[in-house]
């Protein structure tokens, strides 16, 4: 179990705040520590003698459930049902159950596996409940269902499935349509494999169908423009998966294609028509096609969307036609043309046209807003930002009731200060949609007070109390932060900035990707940093230590700003999207003014994680400063060597 020292500083933060039982919250911390090291070390004896004394400790049962964890392979199995059974209320009653199940396969104890199974998510314990069934009963009656729901996805199973496969082919469960059905999942994820053995048990025209429907697959502009297969479902199919594939590299070929034979070839219904058309004119935006606008125009009214507004405006932009950006704008409904984002180009769109006060005006009404649109209009003026700061009121006599009336947050309070980090999250997560809006509040002003940021600025988040900076905007992991950001040459509020954003502060992150702590870097971004300035690195549990982290992350960003001669536009969407596409972006767009290469960044995730880290930057550098007078916002000019053309 992962063990550093931010539980330890929380605890110390947390002394000067907590009430007069701050002796013996401290003492049953420290033991319950204790605690859970004997049971690392097996030392039972001890852990024994300490848990007793904790009794009264709101999660004293979670000593009993470490315990039963970390013996799960040896423990009796009455006593972990027992156990199960005597807390079902509690929150660790499902990972341990996952636990124990994932124990009793290794083991093929089938019967107890049965006894114990309650449905699961996990698709490993699913087959191997199925499994069991079949070594102990011979069958899957009542469970055909089930065999079949995990048959049926885009990708392979993992082999322990199989047995329940086999049932499910053995006893021909598997029809044609249905495998047809599992083919076309595997297809639109791409799994071609996949999609050739589940053809093993079709006729040989449903293998030639699905050979001709690889082939449009890899390569799409050859082989649709010879294809003469007769109209039917599958066919259709085939080219509307195929056009797209097309699409995303060749936009203006697979328009022709389709407007020009296949549609008039294949009676596809208005509605594939129309979304297919829809999908080819954004990737046509995307690779900055001319003809991009007159497709975008031509959508279907029912599916324009934001998606589709904002490609116009990439398209009006990126030709710096700033008549066609105020039409655009004036199209939008009423509301939509309130958005800050659009306030502001329908601003740019006037100053570029001469109409200088009707842009004066937007611009002011804009800069009003603590956002990336606000500081921009704000910089266009030559005001000072508008931060909108607004300390939220919440008493001791709020915290306090809410604790009382919600014990999962105590429960949470403590597991955090002893380290138990994720089973904290779960406990504060248990409680968090049941609270109204004054009571988030509060949570939020609890977990700031705590130092648990990430779930403070998620909680006054939900709360709708949006200017209370302190909390939103913290300032934790000072000394590493400063230390080396100083080393690195950066900006502190550049680091807070990116971190805020990376993480908001939560040192145990893990991204979908695989990125790591509060600066979420990949571990191999980590490995090659380490290696280029020989930075001690022996494993990659040192990522969720915030000094590491920090040190890491920090130096990366140095890697990044070096690398694109100081522009924080381009090193920002290169530590989100990686240097080469940051590159590519600069070089294809480098030329245009500084906040429309950012509103042309073709991917949304980066597009959004630039406009935030550079929006954090002045709110960061206010909090540390305390007054408005704060830098610009870094929306830097991007070097090109020529801009003739």
């Amino acid at each position: 179990m992962r063990k550093t020292l931010l539980s330890i500083l929380s605890i110390c933060c947390f002394l000067t705040s907590i009430p007069v039982h701050a002796n013996t919250w401290l003492q049953q911390r420290w033991q319950f520590k204790d605690a859970h090291q004997a049971i690392l070390n097996n030392d039972l004896d001890t852990f024994k003698r300490l848990s007793a004394s904790l009794s009264d400790y709101p999660i004293a049962h979670y000593l009993r459930y470490l315990s039963v964890e970390h013996q799960i392979g040896t423990e009796k199995a009455e006593t972990i049902q027992a156990f199960l059974d005597q807390h079902k209320e509690s929150l660790f009653v499902q990972p341990l159950r996952q636990a124990w199940l994932t124990q009793l396969a290794k083991k093929r104890n089938w019967k107890t596996y049965i006894a114990a199974y309650m449905p699961q998510k996990d698709t490993l314990l699913r087959c191997h409940y199925l499994k069991a069934h079949l070594d102990t009963q011979g069958h899957l009656n009542g469970l055909i269902d089930e065999a079949k729901n995990l048959w049926l996805v885009g990708q392979s199973q993992p082999d322990e499935c199989n047995p329940a496969f086999k049932y499910l082919y053995k006893n021909n469960l598997v029809t044609d349509q249905l495998r047809w059905q599992r083919i076309r999942l595997a297809m639109a994820k791409g799994n071609l494999r996949l999609a050739r053995y589940l053809a093993r048990g079709l006729s040989k025209p449903d293998r030639q169908l699905l050979a001709l429907w690889q082939s449009v697959y890899q390569k799409p502009a050859k082989k649709l423009k010879k294809f003469k297969q007769p109209d039917s479902p599958i066919a259709r199919k085939i080219v509307l998966n195929g056009l797209k594939i097309l699409a995303r590299e060749d936009a203006a070929t697979a328009y022709d294609y389709f407007h020009n034979d296949l549609k008039q070839r294949y009676a596809f219904t208005e509605a594939e028509k129309a979304e297919l058309l829809r999908y080819i004119a954004l990737k046509g935006t995307r690779q900055n096609l001319p003809e991009a606008a007159l497709w975008l125009e031509d959508i279907d009214p029912n599916l324009v969307d934001d998606k589709i507004n904002h490609a116009k405006l990439k398209l009006a932009l990126a030709q710096q036609d700033w008549q066609r950006v105020i039409t655009l704008i004036q199209s939008l409904p009423e509301a939509k043309q309130t958005e800050s984002q659009w306030q502001y180009w329908q601003a740019r769109a006037l100053e570029q046209t001469g109409q200088t006060e009707e842009a004066e005006k937007q611009f002011g009404i804009v800069s009003q807003n603590r956002h990336y649109y606000g500081f921009l209009a704000a910089d266009r003026l030559g005001k000072p930002y508008s931060f909108q700061s607004q300390p939220m009121t919440v008493s001791q006599e709020d915290k306090k009731q809410l604790l009382e009336k919600q014990p999962g947050l105590i429960r949470a309070r403590e597991l955090y200060f002893v380290g138990l980090t994720a089973l904290a999250r779960e406990e504060w997560q248990a409680v968090l949609p049941k609270l109204t809006k004054e009571e988030l509040k509060a949570a939020a002003a609890l977990a700031h007070q705590w130092g648990w940021h990430d779930r403070a600025i998620a909680a006054i988040y939900k709360s709708g109390h949006y200017n209370d900076l302190k909390i939103r905007f913290p300032l934790p992991f000072y000394d590493p932060v400063l230390k080396h950001a100083q080393n690195r040459q950066l900006d502190f509020a550049y680091v807070y900035a990116v971190i805020r954003q990376e993480s908001a502060f939560q040192t145990d992150a893990i991204s979908v990707a695989g990125a790591l702590g509060l600066m979420q870097l990949m571990p191999a971004t980590a490995k090659t940093v380490a290696g280029q300035h020989q930075i001690r690195f022996e494993n990659l549990e040192e990522l969720f230590v915030p000094d590491i982290n920090i040190n890491f992350g920090t130096t990366y960003v140095r890697d990044m700003l070096d690398k694109f001669n100081g522009n924080r536009l381009l090193a920002t969407a290169a530590y989100n999207a990686g240097p080469e596409r940051s590159q590519q972006w600069g070089e294809t767009h480098g030329c245009l003014p500084a906040d429309i290469w950012v509103e042309l960044i073709p991917f949304n995730e980066t597009r959004n994680y630039v406009k935030r880290v550079l929006s954090y930057i002045p709110v960061f550098e206010y909090r540390m400063v305390g007054h408005q007078q704060v830098k610009p916002m870094p929306v830097e000019a991007i070097q090109v060597t020529d801009c003739s053309g």
